[in-house]
């Protein structure tokens, strides 16, 4: 077998703790490599407690902060965090951080720059080596450390980040879309920040987040995925990738309705008011956005664009359901019982 391919999914916290501890079991006991816990402090549960009960209550797979930024706690909370979670969980815990984006944009701040992003990753670095770290002139120490390798993974989605992670990281979470045109302009971006660094791309480990909708048909799955589709192309960073993925948007007028969305059009806790609210985009529109951003359609689609994309050497996924307040449940499902038998068919993961 080549490379098999890895697939972890988004966990939400925006559920009771004993309902997600049985939804990561259920991952687990599903297939799944690993679980990322969304980290935002006013729409879910604290992302290190969920991850410290997620060690006690899972054996196999990979967990992470999914992710964390370096404004919501300070770089020695970040590494005292992770490295506690490490100790329930060795050799199986990977520190994710992004420059926040509903964890600011909640409380009336900006996400993070790129200089706070570098000097945070640094920081979080050397504490996990048990070295010293001066805090605006007072050094300091992580009494605790284990000094085992915990990777550090940048998560990015713009061309400047993107090539802050290749330099500096040990490891980036690409939140760009999915197709050929999009995925090869991002790793021209994250290849220029390796070479900076003189660093290989080969040596990295990338991981492509991917937006999930799954339904029995298509069109369901694209309605469903209306709210991402048309925030991650018309107002978020379409800007950056709409034109390696091939498309041609028209010009369209934003109504005041999308601005309304509580916390924003693909986080919303309403998600039909989101739906409606994108009806100034037309269904082509739609469907085109759909198939830039990830994995839109029925589980037979989804797993098909999967085997597609290893073609470009894609091998290590981390699936976004559309859903910030509703559980993974029906991807888990689908994944379970058609993506994963498909994928061990073809070859791309391992019989269980």
């Amino acid at each position: 077998m080549a490379d098999p391919v890895r697939v972890h999914l988004r966990v939400p916290g925006t559920a009771p703790m004993p309902e997600l501890m049985r939804l990561l079991r259920s991952i687990e006991a599903a297939g799944f490599d690993g679980a990322g816990i969304l980290d935002s402090q006013l729409l879910s549960r604290d992302t290190f407690v969920v991850l410290g009960q997620a060690a006690t209550n899972t054996s196999r797979i990979t967990l992470f902060p999914a992710v964390t930024n370096p404004f919501t706690r300070h770089a020695s909370v970040l590494a005292s965090a992770i490295a506690t979670v490490e100790e329930l969980a060795p050799g199986r815990v990977k520190f994710v951080m992004g420059t926040g984006y509903t964890s600011a944009s909640t409380i009336g701040r900006k996400p993070a720059t790129l200089a706070e992003m570098r000097a945070c990753i640094g920081a979080v670095r050397a504490l996990l080596a048990g070295e010293s770290v001066a805090f605006d002139g007072t050094p300091g120490r992580l009494g605790y450390a284990a000094k085992r390798r915990i990777p550090i993974v940048m998560a990015a989605s713009g061309p400047k980040a993107i090539e802050l992670a290749g330099e500096i990281a040990d490891g980036a979470l690409l939140l760009v879309g999915f197709n050929r045109g999009i995925i090869e302009r991002a790793l021209e971006h994250l290849d220029r920040g390796a070479k900076r660094a003189g660093r290989r791309v080969e040596d990295l480990e990338i991981v492509w987040a991917v937006r999930v909708g799954i339904a029995a048909t298509a069109a369901e799955a694209r309605r469903l995925a209306r709210p991402t589709a048309v925030h991650w192309g018309v107002l978020r960073w379409g800007g950056h990738w709409v034109e390696p993925a091939g498309l041609r948007l028209p010009k369209l007028e934003i109504p005041e309705a999308v601005w309304k969305i509580y916390p924003d059009l693909s986080h919303a806790h309403d998600w039909e008011a989101a739906i409606a609210a994108t009806s100034f985009v037309a269904d082509d529109v739609v469907a085109q956005l759909c198939d830039a951003i990830g994995l839109v359609g029925t589980p037979d689609d989804c797993a098909a664009r999967i085997v597609e994309m290893t073609k470009l050497g894609v091998r290590n996924l981390y699936l976004m359901p559309l859903l910030t307040f509703g559980l993974p449940e029906p991807e888990l499902a689908a994944f379970r019982d058609v993506v994963f038998p498909k994928l061990t068919a073809a070859g791309l993961r391992p019989a269980r």
